[in-house]
């Protein structure tokens, strides 16, 4: 195991003292890790609190995890000369953190906010297949001929897309769970067979759900949505 991933490392590191004083501080028992005395050289994560003394070395509650049902006509930007700008809407409050899940502007629904970039890839990435569910409502019936097409996969932007799940609601609206995150692909996918969007709203990421959230509304993470965030790989 990498040394870094150590209490004296992180000691050394963060708060600039040697290593022998590092080891002393360690067995002398002036160190904490998650609030209880450590004398070993153990492992620290990243969500570990490390304390020397009253000193916070790492703080393990600095990262903040949000979720946010982002409402049609609001750009997923971080550019605030933008004047849609989510960034803009948040406002200063949540200025420190970044968006999981981008959805065009015409669209709506859940996006998760954090400033831990350690799950950044976790979620955005396509090989995670990470399910995302939405709720579409199109301009023409729908049928099982529709339902079955998307299901197995739909040629855009010069490739297929992964086979998905689709549950019809109605003549107009259907349920869809994908693992992808192409560039407005459910657009694309219908517009392919034919059909156009009305509306579209994403009410799951993973594990994590829109539930009674209305439209602007930001809303903390609750330490299992937050655990399933940390743990994916």
């Amino acid at each position: 195991m990498n040394a870094r991933n150590r209490i004296i490392y992180q000691l050394v590191k963060q708060a600039k003292i040697s290593h022998k004083e590092a080891w002393l501080a360690l067995a002398s028992g002036q160190v904490s890790l998650n609030a209880k005395i450590c004398t070993d050289n153990e492992l620290v994560n990243d969500y570990d609190s490390l304390y020397l003394g009253d000193t916070c070395i790492i703080d393990g509650n600095r990262y903040s995890y949000f979720k946010f049902y982002k409402p049609v006509g609001i750009e997923c930007t971080l550019q605030s000369s933008i004047p849609h700008a989510l960034s803009n809407f948040l406002g200063p409050t949540y200025s420190s953190l970044f968006y999981l899940g981008r959805l065009d502007k015409n669209s709506e629904g859940l996006i998760l906010l954090s400033n831990d970039g350690n799950i950044y890839n976790k979620v955005i990435q396509p090989e995670k297949h990470i399910e995302k569910v939405y709720k579409v409502a199109v301009e023409l019936p729908i049928n099982t001929h529709f339902k079955e097409h998307m299901e197995a996969g739909v040629s855009i932007l010069g490739t297929k897309t992964l086979p998905c799940k689709v549950i019809l609601i109605n003549q107009n609206t259907f349920e869809i769970t994908l693992t992808q995150g192409l560039n407005r692909q459910i657009r694309r996918m219908c517009f392919a067979l034919g059909n156009y969007v009305v509306s579209l709203k994403r009410t799951a990421i993973g594990e994590i759900s829109l539930l009674d959230l209305k439209p602007g509304e930001i809303k903390p993470l609750d330490q299992s949505e937050i655990a399933w965030l940390r743990n994916l790989t």
